[in-house]
């Protein structure tokens, strides 16, 4: 009876030890919930099979809620051991003296596609490991193209006007371009030369928008749509980008949508929806402009508690498998190179422009344009939708205003 009492009590330790030695890793992300699940719920169970002393606790916090919640657990000394981060947080966060520099030697470091090193990289220090390049571009519904007699998603402007021209002669709806996000892809497609002009010269007043002969001509480029029956700039201007938009598309109400990748996998469950995710038309280059945003990574905090555990969760992403699932759920590319591909066959089109080198970094997302520019630009550009014969100086003189306003 005392040898039953002693092995059970002996039981009782060993547990008690064992919990008390697990340590949990506090992870915040906009990214990991029902509604984007991300592959995490996949990949936090094969951390956690993997290191069996640390359990993730996952928090989500929407993005534009992450501004509020973080910033007093960083600055009262109890911040997630890792959090979720953009290139406007690193360089907030980051500047502020609360990230952890996660070193210039990293093993992963140096397989950085080269643009994407540049702009993570501040002081001689990577306060991020980068996840993902996330494309933007048009969705197309292949099927309504063939009703029209196209059998290839359109990649230049004048591919663009004949397919809405053919689709609106057959009654069909040829395009959604909603005021905000959607008009935002097509006018940075084609005022942006990417062999041209930096847009950092335009970010940091060294160029104005006013005058400038690129994005002059992407506004009246706007207008081409009009005439060649894209879409309605009136009805276009109303539409919600982020939830009415992309449901028209999901509906085959449409034919061509300017929308994220991230779409993909939503796209990708409506039983024959056919559709294709190519790059944005563009003035400056016959393969269309492939518009690559720089998305989020892991950063690590200062005064994380569990650092050790916190390294392992980024190195455990590093690993090019486990990096995988996380894009292959997202619809986005790596942001190393030497990686296996994880985009789907139907973004082929949109793969062909990177591949050819017609691309630029989303300048919004390189910080290359002060971030309250974005938003200048989704009210402007829905302003202009509603009013678009008056002069392209009232929207451009909007963004250099905003951009003198951020000097």
């Amino acid at each position: 009876m005392i040898r039953s009492l002693t092995a059970a009590t002996t039981i009782a330790l060993l547990l008690a030890s064992t919990a008390a030695a697990q340590t949990t890793l506090d992870v915040v992300a906009w990214k990991g919930n029902e509604a984007e699940p991300a592959g995490l719920p996949e990949l936090i169970e094969k951390f956690e099979a993997q290191n069996p002393d640390i359990k993730v606790e996952l928090t989500f916090v929407a993005r534009k809620d992450v501004d509020k919640v973080i910033p007093p657990r960083l600055q009262g000394g109890n911040p997630p051991d890792v959090t979720m981060v953009d290139s406007a947080l690193v360089d907030l966060w980051g500047g502020a003296g609360f990230l952890t520099d996660l070193g210039t030697d990293s093993p992963w470091y140096d397989r950085m596609i080269p643009a994407v090193r540049e702009v993570m990289t501040s002081d001689g220090e990577i306060r991020v490991y980068p996840l993902e390049v996330i494309g933007m571009g048009n969705f197309v519904n292949m099927d309504l193209l063939a009703k029209a007699g196209i059998d290839t998603a359109p990649v230049t402007i004048d591919e663009l006007k004949a397919a809405c021209q053919a689709l609106s002669a057959e009654g069909i709806a040829p395009m959604i371009f909603a005021g905000g996000f959607p008009a935002m892809l097509f006018v940075g497609a084609n005022g942006i030369d990417p062999d041209g002009i930096s847009p950092s010269e335009y970010g940091l007043g060294e160029r104005s928008f006013v005058g400038d002969e690129n994005f002059n001509a992407a506004l009246d480029g706007v207008r081409d749509l009009v005439a060649a029956d894209c879409f309605d700039p009136k009805l276009q201007a109303g539409l919600d980008p982020w939830a009415t938009a992309p449901q028209e598309f999901r509906s085959g109400n449409v034919a061509i949508l300017p929308q994220g990748a991230w779409n993909i996998g939503n796209f990708s469950s409506v039983e024959g929806l056919n559709f294709q995710f190519a790059p944005m038309p563009s003035l400056h280059t016959e393969h269309g402009l492939a518009l690559d945003l720089v998305g989020p990574g892991w950063a690590i905090p200062r005064d994380a508690e569990n650092l050790e555990a916190a390294r392992k969760w980024v190195d455990f992403f590093a690993d090019e498998e486990n990096l995988s699932v996380f894009l292959t759920a997202e619809g986005a590319y790596s942001p190393y190179t030497g990686g296996v591909s994880t985009m789907p066959d139907l973004a082929a089109p949109y793969t062909e422009a990177r591949d050819a080198g017609s691309l630029i970094l989303w300048p919004f997302s390189t910080l290359e344009f002060p971030k309250p520019l974005q938003t200048e630009w989704e009210d402007s550009i829905t302003g202009f939708l509603l009013n678009i014969d008056e002069p392209n100086e009232k929207t451009l003189q909007r963004w250099d205003d905003t951009v003198e306003d951020n000097l």
